[in-house]
């Protein structure tokens, strides 16, 4: 179980709102509407916005994520930005976020407000975003001498039925706090119970973030789509010698793996390609993650070959590979060649 953030520490210090209109994809007749600067923040709200931000996160939504290296997503450098300046950016990067919801959303999104908060968990800086969803009446009006919004109108405007579903992400340096994930996110669209959404378009393509694994559960996945994956292949001479590759690359003597190595490493060029869409079609990433062999450890210490007249070729790491010969015949049959002593019939 990773250790959780303490919420309950959350000082929230400066505040800025933005609106996203809703629009077609592609359809830039319309922008959003940007705050030029921070909100004041009165004790009162400040209080308001950590409660909200807390419920939420310790709610069973919460969803603990790390970014995800194969996204295309820059949200991760504009939090990354605002951390790093101690709040100092937020205005600049914030807008930047705006910018990017505003380009990737079409015409099935409703109209948004986005706010981004800066502030501490324990003393150390954190980012914290929130995005709600409003009905077309539901208008926020910005201040002409500031040209910005006020978050007080956003708190009436939460306190209604106009505002009908938010999303919060708490994003951290997990460096800072010795964690391995990057972020708490809460999403009234993941069900918890039936586990049918993992992910949503907010975690997975606005913030760019994936579900922390467990090492032990993407080894697993790992190992079972590149199984699969080498089975398609009609060669059995290929598939027996991509299995004897998958083992040994399993088994080498370090602490991260990723599909991408492996592919670089052991595949033949034209299967490349194919087996990075094949990944990606299971939304797999190539990316390195961290290796733990426990729940595969039996399956890849031996290759078994089993051939259509029930004869069956069992090796362990390394053996197969040197002392079993195939040779592909005319007939489609394989023609395979053990030279070594009887060790044991049974």
């Amino acid at each position: 179980m990773a250790a959780k953030l303490d919420t309950s520490t959350i000082t929230i210090e400066n505040i800025i709102v933005h609106s996203i209109p809703k629009h077609r994809k592609g359809d830039f007749s319309v922008e959003p509407q940007y705050s030029e600067q921070e909100s004041s923040l009165p004790d009162g709200l400040r209080t308001f916005f950590k409660e909200k931000v807390v419920q939420s996160l310790q709610s069973n939504k919460e969803l603990l994520v790390c970014y995800n290296p194969d996204n295309t997503s820059p949200v991760s450098t504009y939090i990354n930005q605002i951390i790093s300046s101690d709040g100092n950016d937020l205005v600049g990067q914030s807008k930047l976020m705006a910018k990017y919801l505003f380009e990737i959303q079409d015409g099935q999104n409703v109209s948004g407000i986005l706010v981004i908060i800066s502030g501490k968990i324990n003393n150390k800086n954190t980012c914290i975003i929130i995005k709600l969803e409003r009905d077309e009446g539901a208008q926020l009006e910005l201040d002409p001498k500031t040209k910005s919004f006020n978050i007080k109108d956003v708190k009436d405007l939460m306190l209604t039925k106009k505002t009908k579903i938010y999303k919060v992400g708490l994003f951290v340096d997990k460096s800072s706090f010795k964690i391995k994930y990057d972020g708490s996110t809460a999403d009234l669209q993941i069900d918890p119970k039936t586990k049918k959404v993992v992910t949503t378009w907010f975690i997975e393509k606005f913030l760019g973030c994936v579900p922390l694994e467990n090492p032990k559960t993407t080894t697993k996945k790992f190992y079972d789509y590149t199984t699969t994956f080498i089975q398609t292949f009609d060669d059995p001479i290929k598939r027996a010698k991509y299995t004897q590759d998958l083992n040994s690359y399993l088994q080498k003597n370090t602490q991260k793996i990723s599909a991408k190595e492996f592919a670089d490493d052991y595949l033949e060029t034209q299967d490349k390609d194919t087996y990075n869409n094949y990944l990606k079609d299971k939304k797999f990433r190539m990316s390195e993650f961290p290796k733990d062999n426990t729940y595969i450890d039996n399956k890849i210490k031996t290759i078994t070959m089993t051939f259509a007249n029930d004869i069956a070729i069992v090796g362990k790491k390394g053996s197969f590979e040197k002392n079993v010969k195939l040779e592909p015949l005319n007939d489609g049959t394989t023609k395979a060649e053990i030279v070594s002593k009887v060790k044991s019939v049974r």
